[in-house]
């Protein structure tokens, strides 16, 4: 049977428990399997029942415990900067490789079109290159991004497509080679060595989708570990900003739950500068691909699906505060 919200309301006490009849047992699984606030529902309910002893249950029912293991499973390790780049360069090259001329026209998220898009991702990586270069290139952020924009593609008009790939290439060939020749502790614009190479494998997966959108094609995620190492960089950013929005809050932090292939767990504080404490003053739970999402500008903080546990305001800033560093 399909399962109704009422009835499911109805039955998650029982399913907490372990103490459904087995057709329920098989309806709650493909209920909370498609439902990520029934699934945070019934975890919560368990981790009541364990504290209490309730009905003396002391075994997860089998959807709960797959859940948690499918999440531990999916819970991979960043990537060296570099080798992050790299795979979102390759899969970008592929797609490229597969457009023609009537493709290169269809308008994409940010107004530009597909073919405007691809000069804007080699602009930019111009600018870090010689941002990398020039230490006197104080940031590249999104008006930065553009000004360098507008500036360029004016010049690009009359460019193939086959012209526009190659230098794009070439280019980004020279950007992937900055952390083997600049030392760790180098900064690009404002960022740190490693950290402007995980922008830019950021922008590249932001702008692939954008243009699989454009064209109606399926958008295929990035690997595992490639979505774990900008989760990484998202939460990284977060107490700045809060500080560029004006809503840091001193001496408070976040435990941010990341789900799905390349997800994780981080303790943020609000406030740059901070560290973090072990206790929490609100537990956020989404989709990694929802919040990296929202880190780019992409979805709307409503459009984000979580749960919270603790200060629910606390979590709408956080939230709100995500895109403050996302350009075109």
């Amino acid at each position: 049977m399909d399962l109704t919200p009422d009835e499911f309301d109805d039955l998650v006490g029982a399913y907490a428990l372990d103490a459904c009849e087995p057709d329920e047992v098989e309806a709650m699984e493909r209920y909370v399997a498609a439902n990520r606030d029934a699934a945070a529902e019934v975890e919560r309910l368990r981790v009541v029942a364990s504290g209490i002893g309730a009905a003396g249950a002391s075994r997860p029912p089998v959807a709960l415990l797959e859940r948690l293991l499918t999440s531990a499973a999916e819970r991979v390790s960043p990537l060296p900067a570099d080798e992050a780049l790299q795979r979102e360069t390759d899969r970008f090259d592929a797609f490229l490789a597969t457009l023609d001329e009537r493709d290169l026209g269809a308008p994409t998220e940010n107004g530009l079109t597909v073919r405007e898009l691809v000069q804007h991702v080699e602009a930019v990586d111009r600018a870090f290159l010689a941002a990398a270069d020039d230490p006197t290139v104080a940031y590249i952020g999104p008006d930065e991004v553009a000004a360098i924009t507008a500036s360029d593609l004016p010049g690009r008009v009359d460019e193939s497509f086959t012209e526009t790939v190659t230098r794009f290439r070439r280019t980004r060939e020279v950007l992937a080679g900055l952390r083997a020749r600049l030392p760790a502790d180098r900064r690009v614009a404002g960022y740190g060595r490693d950290n402007t190479l995980v922008v830019r494998a950021f922008e590249t997966w932001t702008h692939h989708e954008d243009a699989c959108r454009a064209l109606g094609r399926d958008v295929r995620l990035p690997d595992a570990e490639v979505m774990r190492t900008m989760a990484e960089l998202a939460m990284k950013s977060l107490p700045l900003a809060l500080a560029v929005r004006g809503t840091t809050q001193p001496g408070r932090t976040a435990r941010l739950v990341l789900e799905g292939a390349g997800g994780g767990e981080w303790f943020v504080p609000c406030a740059p500068g901070e560290t973090p404490s072990s206790s929490a003053d609100v537990v956020v739970r989404a989709s990694v691909v929802d919040w990296c999402r929202r880190f780019a500008d992409r979805i709307d903080a409503d459009e984000v699906g979580i749960s919270v546990d603790g200060d629910a305001d606390l979590a709408r800033e956080l939230i709100s505060a995500a895109n403050v560093f996302a350009g075109l």
